[in-house]
């Protein structure tokens, strides 16, 4: 297997898809970030383009499986729609990741969007439950360019897997698997790079090392796993739970990256503070009603940089995050200096 976690996977791809802008773009957003500033200058360099809020599975920890009642609304994103979002960051992205609450092979128009990623050379992120795929998908994956795709992978028999992957099918993924490696091999392409990815559970934590066993012996590129939750998890959820145990807090970053060096792009062109974002509420802006740089250093942006920064009245932040876990941080920082 490839060694993909022996380097940080943001340095893979400024090593493959960066240059001299993009390099002082991310020195910018680093300086900008330590120094708490409010109105940026830098643009973000961790790019999330969802194409499309809908799945095949029903998986009971994330809102789209469950069909949570105040999701933002489904829909795929035209190609047209794709590049007039993609050309707002392709100066300065290093990387796309094509998915977020939805399974990206369901839109028919990825392949058209990972090759305008590709000319634009910059580099493209996929995970998917990989349900459903296809030989000819294979060959529009290699001939697209897409770099790399992570396979939600989490079992090693059908009984363990279904239990979270709820209307998944193990062998119809792993028939997929086999589809991809083989054409990669017959058109002797190192790309996508594949990493199995495994959530762990309770129910499944005792089949991992037979997973990885199966992962080798097919040659992946990589092999992770992560710990999981078998139930949704939200902001204010994640929050509770620091409530509940404020020592955890001493654990988190002290800054959250995403204000600064992320944007997350719904299918609708709406543009979310976080991954963990979903609600109609929660929309920081739409690229169909502004152009990004407005929105970056809009009052939304702002105030929840703020956080971080300055003491201010709780309700000049916004929602999602006056209640996520680092306004709690900031609050116990500021009484802590008190």
């Amino acid at each position: 297997m490839r060694p993909l976690l022996m380097y940080s996977k943001y340095a893979f791809y400024l090593q493959n898809f960066g240059n001299t802008k993009k390099i002082q773009n991310i020195l910018l957003n680093r300086y900008e970030r330590s120094k708490r500033k409010l109105n940026l200058k830098s643009s973000p360099f961790k790019i999330t383009i969802d194409p499309g809020n809908f799945c095949n599975l029903r998986c009971p920890g994330c809102h789209t499986g469950i069909k949570h009642a105040e999701m933002i609304k489904p829909c795929f994103m035209k190609f047209e729609n794709y590049k007039t979002i993609f050309d707002q960051f392709k100066d300065t992205a290093i990387s796309v990741a094509l998915y977020n609450w939805g399974e990206p092979f369901l839109n028919k128009q990825l392949f058209s969007m990972i090759d305008y990623t590709r000319q634009n050379k910059v580099g493209s992120t996929i995970h998917s439950n990989f349900n459903v795929f296809t030989e000819q998908m294979a060959i529009d994956a290699v001939k697209s360019g897409l770099t790399h795709i992570y396979l939600s992978i989490d079992g090693a028999s059908q009984e363990a897997y279904q239990k979270y992957r709820v209307n998944g099918h193990l062998d119809n993924v792993m028939a997929n698997l086999k589809i991809m490696l083989d054409t990669k091999k017959r058109m002797n392409s190192k790309y996508p790079l594949i990493t199995w990815k495994f959530l762990t559970f309770d129910h499944n934590i005792h089949e991992v090392e037979a997973a990885r066993k199966m992962a080798m012996e097919l040659g992946v590129d990589a092999f992770e796993t992560f710990t999981a939750n078998p139930h949704l998890m939200d902001i204010y959820d994640e929050a509770q739970g620091y409530k509940e145990q404020p020592e955890k807090l001493k654990s988190l970053n002290p800054i959250c990256n995403s204000l600064w060096s992320s944007v997350y792009v719904n299918s609708d062109g709406s543009i979310l503070p976080c991954s963990l974002a979903f609600r109609e509420y929660e929309k920081f802006g739409n690229l169909f009603d502004n152009p990004f740089k407005e929105i970056w250093n809009n009052d939304k942006f702002v105030g929840a940089r703020k956080m971080f920064s300055t003491t201010l009245n709780e309700n000049e932040i916004p929602l999602p995050c006056r209640a996520c876990k680092y306004a709690l941080l900031c609050n116990s920082n500021r009484v802590n200096t008190v």
